[in-house]
């Protein structure tokens, strides 16, 4: 039962730390999934039978390997979810330092005045 409450204290301090954190910056989706993800954890820590249940009811054997499978999507997602947001950051600081370095360029040098040849 103590491990239990570590459990179920750790995943509310971790949903606590992302919320607060992120709150700001953070989609909406993103933080409608953490929560919803943080429900499941708990709700598979008080009771580890229900993923069994729900395991057997969607077809795969054990609930544990439930629980396997969803973590593995949720580090995938957050794997691409990381490799989007490093490029958008990359794109945005190409930007920045072509504008940078246009700004920072000398003046072209302006030419010598040309004799006129208008002949009207």
């Amino acid at each position: 039962m103590i491990l239990k409450i570590v459990l179920i204290v750790a995943v509310l301090i971790i949903m606590a730390v992302f919320l607060r954190s992120y709150s700001s910056r953070t989609r909406a989706l993103s933080k409608i999934l953490a929560l919803g993800f943080a429900l499941f954890a708990v709700a598979a820590i008080l009771f580890p039978d229900w993923t069994t249940g729900l395991a057997n009811l969607i077809g795969i054997g054990r609930g544990a390997d439930l629980l396997l499978y969803c973590l593995v999507l949720v580090v995938v997602f957050i794997i691409v979810n990381g490799d989007l947001r490093r490029r958008a950051a990359e794109k945005r600081f190409a930007k920045l330092v072509r504008h940078v370095s246009l700004m920072d360029a000398p003046a072209p040098p302006v030419p010598p005045d040309l004799p006129d040849t208008d002949e009207s």
